[in-house]
């Protein structure tokens, strides 16, 4: 799974957004919002890593199980996918 091209994470006080830019704006209304877990997930993909290995650094990040972490990335790349963010 990795990131589509012509969307961008933008961190505001208190809000995290993944929004189109360019053409997309006109094919997608609105953002995606993301809590933390989320972002860092969203980051992780767009450096290329795998499922497996987003759980991983979940756990060394956040005090939660492998199979915690699992169930996180597979729910938000879920989303993600839902949205049209990632393919």
């Amino acid at each position: 799974m990795k990131r589509k091209e012509g969307f961008v994470l933008r961190k505001m006080p208190g809000m995290n957004l993944v929004m189109p830019i360019g053409e997309n704006i006109k094919a997608y209304k609105g953002s995606l919002i993301l809590n933390d877990t989320g972002v860092f997930i969203y980051e992780k993909l767009c450096e290329g890593k795998s499922s497996e290995e987003i759980a991983i650094s979940l756990t060394e990040k956040y005090d939660v199980t492998q199979e915690e972490a699992m169930k996180d990335v597979e729910a938000t790349c879920a989303d993600l996918l839902e949205a049209g963010v990632v393919e």
